[in-house]
């Protein structure tokens, strides 16, 4: 697939810079497109397996954390 010229894999999300009125898709194969959109954050984000925070500092609290059990547990 391309995407405003850019290949898309499968899968894979595509950001925009909201610098245009106009997008350009083309799909060589059947696809499904999921469109949304939201105002950008401003402020930094890091994402490390299933966290998602705003500095390395903090992904690695996340998980000392986790493996604290501070997340709680399944029994």
């Amino acid at each position: 697939m391309q995407v405003n010229g850019t290949s898309a894999g499968e899968l894979q999300l595509v950001e925009f810079a909201n610098d245009d009125e106009q997008l350009h898709i083309e799909a060589e194969a059947e696809s499904l497109l999921l469109l949304g959109h939201a105002l950008p954050f401003q402020e930094p984000v890091v994402a490390r397996g299933p966290f998602v925070m705003n500095s390395e500092q903090e992904i690695m609290e996340a998980y000392r954390d986790y493996q604290q059990g501070k997340f709680g547990s399944w029994s």
